[in-house]
């Protein structure tokens, strides 16, 4: 199975955030993959710390140490991308284009999104993994 990671998810893990550490480590996987709208979004956020050095140092370690890799959208995961915004506008689901980058890459892979948002939980399509303080 390929694990996933949204934006929220990896950023606790990186943090150090108990219950996320605690739900990661249970995971079985064979690769793991951060989509480039994770690596992104978190590249941004770092960018915006007092902390950019040793985020980004924690961050690449964190790839080095998991075998985690980037991945990049192909056209397939463009088609998917239109199938779930188009989903959601039909079913009223707010998501940003952010979210539907992420959850298409992972349909793209076959593979499961490790998250913290509970958004991803309203695309049928999805298979996710939501991770909460009360897990």
């Amino acid at each position: 199975m390929t694990l996933v990671f949204d934006t929220s998810a990896l950023s606790n893990l990186l943090s150090d955030k108990d219950y996320i550490v605690k739900a990661f480590s249970e995971q079985k996987y064979d690769e793991l993959s951060i989509p480039l709208a994770v690596d992104a979004e978190l590249r941004f956020g770092f960018a915006n710390s007092s902390k950019t050095a040793n985020n980004l140092e924690t961050y690449d370690l964190f790839k080095q140490q998991f075998h985690a890799s980037i991945t990049n959208p192909i056209q397939d995961t463009s088609i998917i991308y239109a199938d779930l915004a188009t989903y959601a506008r039909q079913h009223g689901l707010a998501l940003s284009n952010n979210d539907f980058w992420i959850a298409a890459t992972t349909i793209q892979l076959g593979g499961v999104l490790f998250t913290r948002d509970g958004d991803f939980g309203e695309l049928p399509q999805l298979r996710a993994i939501i991770v909460n303080e009360q897990n």
